[in-house]
């Protein structure tokens, strides 16, 4: 539930601004924004969840937003977003707001590009490889890389969560036989993103980091 009203936050007050929440019926009448845009947005909130099995590949979901804005000249409202995803694997229309399985690459990159009906590109290629690789098994110990702007989660042994922002070099190392299980979270909060960088990233990922 957290993630949802984490992620919501930013695109409710791009809400604020359209004028009445109609889609150019009678603006009395109160109504959400329901239109469907097919060109781009200037900027995208994007959000990843990856399931890392151990020492296998990851599955990755996609959803994207953009927010909500008026069009003074139709007097509509948009809340939608159609646009063409396109990487060197597949190529399909998404619809702002799903969930879509994606391929990585053998790099661990999420590299694709959007499409709007005019057939303008932004292009994007997100390392993951970091936050995929994050651990290293040291003997009895795991150290883990915290990027900044990311935090570590493990489960079922009493740990605090750890925030990269907050260690000194971004290690942080537990006992492997301290009774945790055998994965951990690893979210992260990316802001300027893209060729434009005006976009931001939402990574939610679980890692599992033993058999």
């Amino acid at each position: 539930m957290y993630r949802i009203i984490f992620f919501a936050l930013p695109l409710l007050f791009p809400l604020l601004s359209c004028d009445g929440f109609t889609t150019g019926g009678n603006p009395g009448e109160g109504s959400w924004c329901k239109g469907v845009t097919k060109n781009h947005a200037n900027k995208y909130y994007f959000e990843l969840t990856l399931k890392c099995r151990y020492e296998k590949k990851c599955d990755v979901k996609f959803f994207f937003d953009a927010g909500y804005y008026s069009d003074s000249l139709s007097d509509r409202c948009f809340s939608d977003y159609e646009l063409n995803f396109v990487t060197r694997e597949t190529s399909k229309k998404v619809l702002s707001a799903k969930e879509y399985d994606v391929p990585l690459s053998s790099d661990d990159h999420l590299r694709f590009s959007l499409f709007d009906i005019n057939n303008v590109e932004k292009k994007y290629d997100i390392d993951l490889s970091g936050v995929i690789h994050s651990y290293t098994v040291r003997g009895d110990s795991v150290d883990v890389n915290v990027m900044k702007n990311c935090r570590f989660d493990l489960y079922s042994c009493q740990k605090e969560t750890v925030y990269g922002n907050r260690l000194e070099d971004g290690k942080y190392t537990f006992a492997a036989n301290d009774g945790c299980k055998d994965h951990y979270g690893y979210d992260c909060e990316w802001h300027g993103q893209g060729l434009s960088q005006k976009d931001d990233l939402y990574i939610y990922a679980t890692i599992y980091w033993r058999k």
